[in-house]
């Protein structure tokens, strides 16, 4: 996690999938201000940058990145309140996507909007997932 100096209750969080691009961006894996989190929206992609044509090992992957950058800045998928998932082909992946968010969703769920794209930002990329999570007391 970086902190923002100016303002110690808002820092960015960059997991280390995320340091190459923060890197070129200058857009963290997540933001922090004050115990809300939200997370940038994250890809399928492997960290050695490569996607599976796999529609349900993207999504899973996905899910994975985007639970390595709550670990980093001290939350787990039981501190997600809103999710906000983007689909290219999405009636394609509708079944999948369920059985595959059921591996890393609990109860209480969290508010879900999950919209049908045209393309996203990495070609080879079929689904994006950001969300906001609410940090534990203390972090």
């Amino acid at each position: 996690m970086q902190e923002n100096t100016s303002d110690p209750r808002r820092s960015v969080v960059v997991s280390p999938p995320f340091a190459a691009f923060y890197q070129a961006t200058h857009i963290p894996a997540a933001r922090k201000v004050g115990q809300r989190l939200l997370l940038t929206g994250h890809t399928g992609d492997t960290p050695d940058g490569a996607y599976s044509d796999d529609v349900r090992a993207q999504l899973r992957q996905a899910f994975r990145n985007v639970e390595e950058t709550l670990h980093e800045a001290g939350a787990s998928w039981a501190d997600v309140v809103a999710l906000n998932s983007y689909h290219v082909g999405f009636q394609a992946q509708a079944d999948v996507l369920l059985e595959v968010a059921a591996e890393f969703l609990t109860e209480p769920y969290p508010a879900w909007t999950a919209v049908g794209v045209t393309d996203l930002i990495d070609p080879p990329a079929v689904v994006e997932v950001s969300c906001e999570a609410l940090l534990p007391d203390g972090l």
